[in-house]
């Protein structure tokens, strides 16, 4: 009785420690992430639960994230980034005869899944991520907007729920944008991104730009030197 007990406690005082592990750590410490690196960026004010999420290098969660999960799990790749105070729910319940709501926190007929945000993503500020979402690589989601279903590549996704409103950018600009940042191996080919366009975009505007002055070029090559990203084409 006694060492069930303390096994008891002990599972108790893990999960709080998981819960809170991130309200006060800085951007060093990562070794309780289900993945992490030295190049993984997080904000302050964190209510996460570092051992179900998995970042690439250099991706982000801004200040004050909240992450509510039991096993679900997060997965941010390359290059996103994930605004302020955005709410991340990877998991739900489901409604049983005999359960009241007061005890979800047993974690009884829990529905775990996986939120992913792909490479290159930005989640704008306060944004809602509900369970099974998934945002295309690339993809912009607007600020307070809650995403519920699949959201594919460079779309631009606003409201609640979301709707696709433009795209990133045109064709060409894609191909530009894929060749400078990823080897071949990784890129999207033409006929993947016509196809989106014709399913996805058609008759929409496009957000993006290819313009870049001479001050900002070099500004942004010094940027990917500090952090180790590599340039694959010469802009």
């Amino acid at each position: 009785m006694l060492i069930s007990y303390i096994k008891n406690k002990i599972n108790k005082w893990q999960k709080m420690y998981d819960f809170l592990y991130t309200k006060a750590i800085g951007n060093s410490d990562y070794k309780n992430f289900g993945k992490g690196s030295e190049k993984v960026q997080i904000g302050t004010d964190q209510t996460l639960w570092p051992k179900n999420i998995y970042m690439d290098d250099w991706s982000r969660l801004q200040n004050l994230t909240n992450m509510v999960a039991w096993k679900g799990k997060l997965v941010i790749k390359k290059f996103a980034a994930v605004g302020s105070q955005c709410l991340i729910l990877p998991g739900a319940h489901t409604p049983t005869v005999g359960i009241p709501q007061f005890l979800s926190i047993e974690h009884i007929n829990d529905k775990d899944g996986t939120i992913v945000i792909n490479e290159d993503a930005w989640v704008g500020a306060r944004c809602i991520l509900l369970p099974k979402c998934e945002i295309g690589r690339g993809a912009v989601i607007g600020a307070g907007s809650v995403v519920s279903k699949k959201i594919p590549p460079y779309a631009v996704a606003v409201g609640s729920p979301t709707r696709i409103i433009a795209a990133r950018f045109n064709i060409e600009q894609i191909l530009k944008h894929e060749a400078i940042l990823y080897p071949p191996e990784e890129r999207m080919s033409k006929q993947e991104i016509e196809e989106l366009f014709k399913t996805h975009y058609n008759g929409l505007s496009t957000i993006g730009t290819s313009e870049i002055s001479e001050d900002d070029i070099i500004r942004l090559h010094k940027a990917k030197e500090k952090f180790g990203i590599k340039d694959y084409l010469d802009q």
